[in-house]
Parts: C-alpha cells; structure tokens; sequence
C-alpha cells in the first residue's frame, strides 16, 4: 500500500509542472506588457519602462523565466501582483478559505443528496420515483448555474429574507452559494449512481446473493454498493474540480471574497501573475482530490491493493525459496 500511495504521489508532479507551463505559456506570449501594467498612468515614460522590464526580468529568453517561476513557486513564492502590489500568496491566502467552503460544501450535499437518489431510482427502475428523479436529474443538469444562484438570492434572500443576498459574514452566508454550486454535482452524482447500481444489480453474484436467500439490504449494502463505488467515487473525485470551477460565477452573483472573484478581476485587470498562482493553487486542490480518490479505490476494490501486497508477497516467498 506505501509503493502505491508513493506512486501515486510522484504521478502529482508531472500534472502540477504541466499546468504551471501551460498558463505560464499562455501569459508570456500574451501581447499584454507586465510593465505597463505595473506602471498604470507611468507607462508612457520609455524609459521607465525599459527600467522597469529589466527590473521584472522581461528581457530574458522564455525558458530562462519560466526555470525561475518554477524554481520560485517551489520556494512558495507565487511573486508579486502587478495591480496589488503585494504577494501573490498574501491575496490567495485570505480567499482560498472561502473558496474550500463553497467548493468543499457542494462536494458534501452532492454526495448526500445525489449519491442517495441515484441509488433509490436504480432500486425503483422504471417507477413513478425513478422518472421523477430522473426528469429532476435532467432538468437540473440543463440549467445554467448563474440561473440558479439568481433564483435562490431572490427567493430566499431577497423574497423571503432567511439568508443575506451577499458577502461572507457567518455560515448563512454560504447556503445559498453552496446550494448553487452543489446543484450541477447533485444531478451528475445521481445518474452516475443509477446507471453504476443498474449495472452492477444485473450481474450474475447478484441473482446468486439473492438466490441463496440472503436479505435485500445485506444484498445491497455488501455485493451491489460496493461493486458499484469505483464509478462513482471517480464522478465524486472530479465533482471538485467542478465545483470549484462553478464557485467563480457563484463568488461573483453572491459578492463572496473568493478565489474565483480574484481570477475575474485578475483577468480584467490583465494582472496574469496572480492569473498563474489562482491556476497552480486549483491544480494543486484537483491533484490532492484526485489523490484521495484514488486512494479510496485501493480500499474499496481489493485488486487493486493486490496489485502491490501480493506482489511483495511473492517477491519475499521467492527469496525464502532460494
């Protein structure tokens, strides 16, 4: 099990080191001048701004920056905005927070509410609750995701007054924006499920259980559930990249101070440094999400931890042999 968790940890590096070339790329030959984005009003000055190039190291080769993000962005520094004039992290670290809530939280009601669904219209197959669920599913999944935060801020926040229409003061700040956000992984989480238990409660161990007279429950909970957990932990795995991906229109309806509001104004603003460290540090929660994931196969399907187990064992009985 350590040989897999290390091998799985080193795959992180190569993905990491990809992202961060790809939108270093993308801002290098960018046709936007840093410099004159750090000097505003001052850019016209020729001078200044040639100092101020060589003063941000603009002049050197591609390959010379980009060695020096990486080298940087290993020593944790992310460098300095060019509209903030602070640290890169410093802006990061008082939003990331808010951001994890709203990511982290759809990611929770998606998987109590879409996991539970799935399973429940899989079991009803072709009845009143299964069409129903699924026509929710489908409804839901249609609608822009900005069309339903809209709705709940003027029905629940603004109609009826449970909630504040915006900001970040207190936990029911974060309903209505985890709600808007969780609505697109709580439909993909229940067809997963469905399709994933309809798949699974065909096969032949199935009607086996069942013929041996062992209990529905005990048929479902042991012999279908978990034979039926490795699609759905990955739909679960890639829901936060998801739902991290939908918190930026979501931190910009409900005006909460997030990582998504930074990048919206990073970008409008032209700031691509601070552009390039909101994408690592996504990239970095998406690897580490997908790492649990795939850890979590490991104890839910026992092959795949027999791939590294039975193998050691193999190696110390043939030294034993010899």
């Amino acid at each position: 099990m350590t040989k897999y968790i290390i091998r799985r940890l080193l795959m992180i590096i190569p993905v990491l080191l990809g992202a961060v070339i790809i939108v270093f790329t993308i801002n290098f030959f960018s046709t936007t001048d840093p410099a004159m984005i750090k000097l505003g009003l001052n850019a016209k000055d020729e001078v200044k701004l040639a100092e101020t190039r060589e003063e941000m190291g603009l002049n050197r080769p591609y390959i010379v920056q980009l060695g020096d993000y990486v080298w940087k962005l290993c020593h944790g520094d992310f460098g300095n905005s060019y509209v903030y004039s602070k640290s890169v992290w410093e802006l990061l670290s008082s939003r990331i927070p808010n951001t994890l809530k709203l990511g982290i939280g759809a990611m929770i009601i998606s998987i109590c509410i879409g996991i539970p669904l799935g399973l429940v219209a899989a079991l009803h197959q072709n009845s009143a609750i299964d069409y129903a669920t699924t026509t929710f599913a489908v409804i839901m999944n249609a609608m822009p995701g900005f069309l339903v935060a809209v709705i709940l801020m003027l029905v629940f926040a603004l109609k009826l007054g449970w909630f504040p229409p915006s900001g970040a003061d207190g936990w029911k700040s974060f309903v209505l924006p985890i709600i808007a956000a969780g609505i697109g992984p709580i439909t993909q989480d229940a067809r997963m499920t469905r399709s994933s238990v309809l798949e699974v409660i065909r096969q032949d161990y199935v009607r086996t259980a069942r013929a041996k007279g062992i209990a529905e429950k005990q048929v479902i909970s042991r012999h279908v559930l978990k034979n039926a957990l490795i699609p759905i932990l990955t739909m679960v795995g890639s829901g936060l990249g998801s739902c991290l991906a939908g918190s930026i229109l979501v931190e910009m309806i409900f005006n909460i101070p997030g990582m998504g509001m930074l990048i919206n104004s990073s970008i409008m603003s032209k700031d691509f440094i601070t552009v390039q460290g909101c994408v690592v540090v996504c990239a970095v929660v998406v690897a580490l999400a997908n790492l649990l994931t795939d850890l979590a196969y490991a104890f839910v399907d026992p092959r795949i931890m027999a791939q590294y187990t039975g193998g050691n064992k193999r190696k110390k009985a043939a030294k034993e042999a010899a």
